[in-house]
């Protein structure tokens, strides 16, 4: 290996994705095939979020110098883009070509990507397996979360958390805080930094759940003002993605709050959250005046490009038809601008769906939750808005998609929410699950004597 090649992988090692990239360029001046400099190349795009850049070039590597390490990248972009039955079918092959006496690090690496491909393929057991078969070797985040994916889907909850806990400060979206403290191992006479790492419907989720009253909470922005209110106990700030925190620590220990869900009971519960009564009042006087039909809010997209399960989460307005031609008020509840394609499905249909951008796509998430506390239920696919319902008990019937994230499961209703129930769509169909939601909201707003009477 070169010396800018080593410079490269010391750089893309430690999250310095633009400088090892530079290396890698500059090294192909002088070595244009180097199969070497193709490898180091996808591994910057993958860490740096680009794995579609890297697609070519691991083919490419296959194709110039087929063995166990072109084949073990080619496999992992193949992961990352979810094309699982590709990746896994790649990544055996690699394993088959592996050297016996090849270096135990690289025998680590390759179980924890044929882990992660089998978590993303739903066959738990298997992933469990590459993950036991990988940690045996070393310790590494990949293979501890892949561990910790099989089991929280599986809803075995204490192995899951503990696993879980090493993701943390090893991916873009989960990012470690330091406080200057000691991390809170359950004890009960400490006072409590508790921070957030993850997205909205995740904080949602976790404070739902947290086992102690925190000296203090550093929230993402937008839940500021609701948490504020929330736990009153609490200092509570919107710092999340603050580079440096300059408020004063008061607390003893820190913890995320995943990180923290070790130390709690999972189980169904109620909401918790306390909204604005203005912005109540205004609501409510708001949904009056459209209509005396109940007002269902709906949500048929979620999670980024990436994500868990994101090709078969979202439902089309076309889809959703047999529901949005039901006797009820509907209110758009979708955390991106849909306005264009609710236009477009109006004309089409005479169908309204009425939108409320300023209050579902404001920076202040306190207006979202008391539209959501003002209507009469939700329905939407898994998606950040099913936590805020269920977080303030609001009646929500959750589309489940065939792949879905832990937090939903494999099977049973949420784990979280007494509120929430879930209708999957691997059991019933997407037409299917669309009319048991129907009947659903008839047998809860309705009777067949007064629905008959509805215009």
């Amino acid at each position: 290996m070169s010396n800018l090649l080593k410079d490269a992988d010391y750089a893309i090692k430690n999250n310095e994705i633009e400088f090892g990239l530079t290396c890698v360029l500059e090294h192909m001046h002088e070595y244009p095939n180097d199969v070497a400099s193709y490898i180091m190349l996808c591994r910057g795009f993958i860490d740096g979020g680009k794995a579609p850049f890297a697609y070519p070039i691991a083919k490419q590597a296959v194709a110039q110098k087929k063995n166990w390490n072109t084949l073990m990248m080619l496999g992992a972009v193949e992961q990352q883009l979810q094309l699982e039955k590709q990746a896994v079918k790649t990544l055996e092959r690699a394993l088959k070509l592996m050297p016996q006496n090849e270096a135990p690090h690289n025998f680590a690496i390759l179980y924890r990507l044929l882990a992660g491909v089998h978590v993303q393929m739903f066959k738990f057991d298997k992933a469990e397996y590459y993950a036991k078969k990988s940690l045996q070797i070393e310790q590494h985040a990949q293979a501890h979360v892949s561990y910790a994916f099989a089991k929280l889907h599986k809803r075995q909850w204490a192995e899951g958390w503990y696993h879980y806990k090493f993701h943390l400060g090893h991916v873009d979206d989960r990012k470690k805080h330091n406080y200057s403290l000691p991390e809170w191992n359950g004890e009960k006479d400490a006072n409590v930094m508790v921070y957030a790492e993850q997205g909205i419907g995740d904080q949602l989720a976790y404070m739902s759940a947290c086992p102690v009253i925190p000296k203090q909470i550093n929230c993402h922005p937008k839940l500021e003002k609701l948490f504020k209110r929330t736990f009153k106990h609490s200092e509570v700030f919107g710092q999340q993605f603050a580079s440096v925190f300059k408020e004063k620590v008061t607390a003893t220990h820190q913890t995320s709050m995943a990180t923290m869900m070790q130390f709690s009971e999972m189980k169904s519960r109620s909401g918790y959250l306390k909204t604005d009564n203005d912005k109540d009042i205004m609501w409510s006087a708001l949904f009056e005046k459209l209509s005396d039909k109940p007002k269902i809010g709906i949500a048929w997209t979620g999670g980024k490009v990436s994500s868990s399960g994101y090709r078969s989460r979202k439902l089309s307005l076309e889809q959703l038809t047999p529901l949005l031609e039901q006797p009820y008020t509907f209110i758009n509840l979708q955390y991106k601008d849909s306005s264009e394609e609710i236009e477009e499905y109006y004309k089409k249909t005479g169908i309204k769906i009425h939108d409320y951008s300023w209050a579902t796509l404001s920076n202040d998430y306190d207006e979202t939750a008391s539209l959501v506390n003002n209507l009469d239920a939700v329905v939407c696919v898994p998606t950040s808005i099913y936590h805020l319902a269920g977080a303030l008990s609001k009646p929500c019937f959750v589309a489940v998609h065939n792949t879905p994230h832990w937090h939903e499961g494999l099977e049973g209703d949420s784990p979280w929410y007494q509120s929430v129930e879930f209708f999957r769509r691997k059991d019933f169909g997407t037409k299917k699950t669309i009319e048991l939601i129907i009947k659903r909201l008839e047998s809860k707003f309705f009777s067949k004597a007064a629905l008959k009477g509805v215009a």
